[in-house]
């Protein structure tokens, strides 16, 4: 099967236990541990039109459409997703972008993207009390792709971190929608080839 495929199966829900392992229920266990969604009012549009009508998230859009996947995120979900502001894909260098923009690197930037999506809702409370659980001061987090994303804190802001080493900082958090929740960050992650 096609990774593109792989890709959509896993963002339609289709996680299969072997993606992640035990990540995928270490994603239910951190997303219920603080139950922060469940506390604050989660508006009634997906994540998809919440992204879509973001003005901070243009260029994350033009790329979802790109991919095919901001239908996706318009479903049934939950999605958590860490979205990557127009300044952060500011900072990617121009080649790199204009590569990822091509129809023979379509695979590639699916697989980008898709690194910025877990499955469920998780909350920053939620983030924040995974890190903290021993060992303390990092937990990871399986994406729909089944690599991981590291968590750590910088005082009460939360850093996440990619297979590179990038750490991208959560500069708004908990924008709860219908059928999950958008962090924005300040980072493009870049998965592990």
């Amino acid at each position: 099967m096609k990774m593109r495929n792989l890709l959509a199966a896993a963002l339609a829900g289709l996680v299969a236990a072997g993606c992640g392992g035990g990540d995928a229920d270490g994603n239910r266990a951190a997303a219920n541990a603080a139950g922060g969604a469940d506390k604050a009012e989660r508006s009634e549009t997906s994540v998809g039109d919440a992204l879509a009508a973001s003005v901070d998230h243009s260029t994350f859009v033009e790329q979802l459409q790109a991919a095919g996947l901001i239908e996706t995120l318009r479903g049934v979900g939950p999605y958590t997703v860490f979205a990557p502001t127009n300044a952060a894909f500011d900072a990617v260098p121009e080649d790199v972008r204009n590569r990822l923009a091509t129809a023979d690197q379509r695979e590639r930037l699916i697989a980008l993207l898709s690194y910025h999506i877990v499955q469920g809702t998780v909350t920053a409370d939620d983030l924040r009390a995974a890190i903290d659980r021993p060992p303390e001061g990092r937990a990871e987090l399986a994406t729909v792709t089944g690599d991981n994303l590291t968590l750590s804190r910088d005082g009460e802001a939360v850093l996440v971190g990619d297979a590179s080493g990038t750490l991208a900082r959560i500069a708004r958090a908990d924008q709860l929608q219908a059928n999950g929740v958008v962090h924005s960050i300040d980072a493009v992650l870049m998965p592990g080839d």
